[in-house]
């Protein structure tokens, strides 16, 4: 069952829905062997030993073949405060009551908490997961929870991070590609990072990417890097540690001196909301997952919680994939470009924008109109001003063939009184004052989801807007912009911190598919507690990777690719110049669908739209695949390397157990593109090429079996594409402009040579060549 279905919600009361949430998910009826030995309790899963030291407290997870991959001390640590104070705060570890076995789970007590409270915590052991309860703090004093801290060393007000392993792995760590996802302990590096809705810390502006609601670890045996074998047979496998469940708190990663710490904040000390005395639930569920390597224990995290009935894999209508899968152009860029971002949105920039996109000749499907379209945030309805045939300009691109995307802040609201609420309906400072961002006539608040006369309220505007507008896609912005605990909150503090945002998207999103059950919805998010409300990933912007877009872009595909398992593709958006387009369009055909934000004139480099560019994106959008879900392979994969780990220099993309098409690079990244690696051997030995390319089935079939076949060269070679088909095939290629040229090739010895040239002198770039292969 769905933590947060809507349907429940309607139903019950948001406190049934809690303790839903705090009830044990269906882990399945596997459980692991326990072994209690007093001194120390063991527990053997399929791929996994997990053990607990009780003179130390600690806990040890190591691989099937014993190397360490993580430890921690495991008693959580409870920062607290006088009642409606905020100092002094006081954070004390207790001492073991007792720990309880039973079969598949280990709870374990504390006393002498703070002084005076008790705290215990159960894990739950599967065959191939681990499940950590929420903690329960029963204290018999007057005080707020400040935060709940998971993986700490010592005492003090301050919790230490102490959760020891060689590297971290945190999606989303940058909005910029200074530092990278994979950070090694010994970098010493020091930052307080959201791993839930947020993007602003006082540390790092990490990637809008968020939320994450995971980290990753693996390890190296002693004494680490340099040594004989260290990499091979000294590394571990990899660790993920992700929610099951959404907190009522901010959800945080604390990383400092090489360590450690999950967390969440609370800050009852502001609003009171988790105050003793009495018995509170803190934090969440939690699963842990082992992987070959990170990226194998994120696959395995997302499919524990599918097996566990937490989340479910989408299955959508053929309307909405198609509509999901349409390759865009994004207003955006040219808005930056021509100084017409914000207020600044009028008809003469949106009709000439889109006659340059048809002028140009660049085969997107959809329009995609960015901010600010609307009259005033919140209202979901365009400025009669600054937009007055802005219905008529709609009812002109969808009759020329296109779908149509917009952009919206739903947490945004410019003019309570003008959409019937008042400033008490927005979010609250401390101080009981609203929170407003931003000054003069640009300020705006942001919406108190949980208050009845808001849901009321945007539900009717969410209806009204599918209904005049009749968007394909809705491109939900600025999530992460929701302010933490410590700044401001919500009314109804049970869906306050990571549930916030998810109770936003429920109200809105669900009064959307009200109307239109094929609407599209996307956002720059990797959690998969949000697939009932998203579809469709953006690896979103990519500005301070400037010079770089093809490289952030990859990386970040790296991680998004997971959910295409889950049935969300990924949109591949460009960059700020074109340049790095056609390396960045050639990542996204495997993982999703293409998007394109330039300015047809000129970008950041002074460079406009080219044909050779523009024939890029057109023979990639003849290799999308149209489903929605599938498996993504990167190969050759590093695991380690903070440059290297986290990029794929070549990509297979399999559906239904099929090879459906390859992404292949010679050489990228310095790497000289070969390897021992027995899967690059094998994509390697479907199609060999000197150059990159794209070769794609155009049907249901495999590469080797398909009768039509599409070929996207980055380079001029002779193409080996192997196949099971025998006889002759029928080549077209398809010039930039519309020219083609026809010719037929004998297949032979399993194998189609497909000479291919990039350009023609005669007829300008090639789009894509197209096979079609006798029986």
């Amino acid at each position: 069952m769905n933590l947060f279905d809507r349907r429940q919600f309607l139903q019950s009361s948001v406190g049934a829905i809690l303790a839903a949430q705090a009830a044990p998910a269906q882990e399945g009826s596997d459980t692991a062997q326990i072994k209690d030995e007093g001194a120390l309790v063991r527990v053997k899963g399929s791929n996994y030993t997990w053990e607990w030291l009780k003179k130390e407290d600690r806990f040890r997870l190591l691989d099937s073949k014993g190397r360490l991959i993580t430890s921690a001390r495991l008693q959580p640590a409870v920062v607290v405060s006088p009642a409606g104070k905020t100092a002094p705060r006081t954070c004390m570890l207790g001492s073991l009551a007792a720990h309880h076995v039973e079969p598949g789970k280990v709870r374990f007590e504390y006393k002498a908490v703070n002084g005076a409270a008790r705290l215990s915590i159960e894990w739950r052991f599967g065959e191939d997961a681990i499940w950590t309860e929420p903690v329960v703090y029963d204290t018999p004093s007057r005080e707020d929870v400040v935060s709940l801290h998971y993986f700490v060393d010592n005492d003090g007000a301050k919790p230490k991070p102490g959760l020891q392993c060689f590297s971290l792995i945190v999606p989303g760590i940058s909005e910029g590609s200074s530092v990278s996802p994979v950070e090694p302990a010994l970098a010493h590096l020091k930052a307080h990072l959201w791993l839930g809705h947020g993007a602003a810390s006082s540390d790092l502006l990490q990637q809008w990417g968020l939320p994450v609601g995971y980290f990753c670890g693996f390890n190296i045996d002693p004494p680490g890097p340099g040594y004989r074998d260290a990499l091979t047979k000294g590394r571990s496998d990899a660790f993920t540690c992700g929610l099951a469940d959404l907190p009522n708190g901010d959800l945080l990663l604390d990383m400092r001196m090489g360590r450690g710490s999950m967390w969440i904040d609370y800050r009852s000390d502001l609003w009171g909301h988790l105050r003793g005395p009495g018995q509170l639930r803190l934090g969440a569920k939690l699963l842990w997952v082992v992987g070959e390597d990170f990226r194998e224990s994120i696959r395995r995290y997302y499919g524990e919680l599918v097996k566990a009935g937490i989340v479910q894999r989408k299955v959508d209508s053929p309307r909405k994939v198609a509509a999901a899968l349409t390759p865009q152009f994004c207003t955006w860029g040219a808005q930056v470009d021509r100084d017409k971002g914000g207020p600044k949105l009028d008809e003469a920039f949106l009709t000439e924008i889109y006659r340059e996109l048809k002028a140009s000749g660049m085969k997107a499907g959809m329009l995609s109109i960015d901010d600010k379209w609307e009259s005033s945030y919140g209202r979901l309805e365009h400025s009669e001003q600054r937009l007055p045939h802005f219905e008529q300009f709609l009812d002109q691109v969808r009759a020329e063939g296109h779908r149509i995307g917009f952009w919206a802040a739903l947490m945004r609201c410019q003019d309570p009184e003008g959409m019937g609420l008042a400033v008490d309906n927005m979010l609250k400072r401390p101080d009981g004052k609203p929170y407003v961002v931003g000054s003069g006539p640009t300020k705006y608040y942001l919406l108190d989801f949980t208050q009845p006369k808001v849901q009321k309220t945007l539900s009717e505007v969410a209806r009204r807007f599918i209904r005049r507008y009749k968007p394909d896609l809705l491109k939900f912005d600025f999530g992460y912009e929701l302010p933490a605990l410590g700044v401001a909150a919500p009314q109804n503090m049970q869906w306050a911190g990571e549930r916030l945002m998810w109770k936003g998207l429920d109200v809105v999103i669900g009064a959307m598919r009200e109307e239109n059950p094929d609407l599209v919805v996307m956002y720059y998010q990797l959690s998969p507690l949000f697939l009932e409300q998203i579809d469709l990933h953006s690896p979103d912007d990519l500005f301070l990777a400037a010079g770089e877009y093809d490289l952030e872009a990859n990386r970040r595909f790296f991680f998004s690719s997971l959910l295409g398992e889950l049935g969300v593709p990924t949109y591949g958006s460009s960059g700020y110049d074109w340049q790095s387009a056609p390396a960045i369009w050639f990542d996204s055909v495997v993982v999703g669908t293409l998007g394109s934000l330039n300015d047809f004139r000129a970008d950041e480099r002074g460079e406009g739209a080219t044909p050779d560019r523009v024939a890029k994106y057109n023979g990639l959008v003849q290799a999308i695949r149209p489903s929605n879900n599938f498996k993504a392979i990167p190969f050759p994969f590093q695991e380690i390397g903070s440059t290297r780990a986290a990029h794929a220099q070549s990509w297979a993309r399999i559906e239904n157990g099929e090879v459906v098409l390859l992404a292949l690079r010679p050489c990228y990244l310095g790497s000289s593109g070969s390897s021992d690696d027995p899967a690059v051997k094998k994509f390697q030995s479907m199609v060999h090429t000197k150059v990159p390319v794209v070769v794609a089935s155009k049907t249901a079939d495999r590469i080797a079996t398909s009768d039509r076949l599409v070929v996207v060269p980055f380079g001029d070679d002779e193409i080996v594409i192997g196949t099971e088909r025998t006889g002759r095939a029928e080549i077209t290629v398809h010039f930039f402009g519309g020219h083609v040229e026809q010719s037929e090739i004998a297949v032979s010895d399993g194998a189609l040579h497909l000479p291919v040239k990039q350009r023609s002198e005669a007829y300008g770039p090639v789009e894509w060549i197209e096979a079609h292969l006798s029986s």
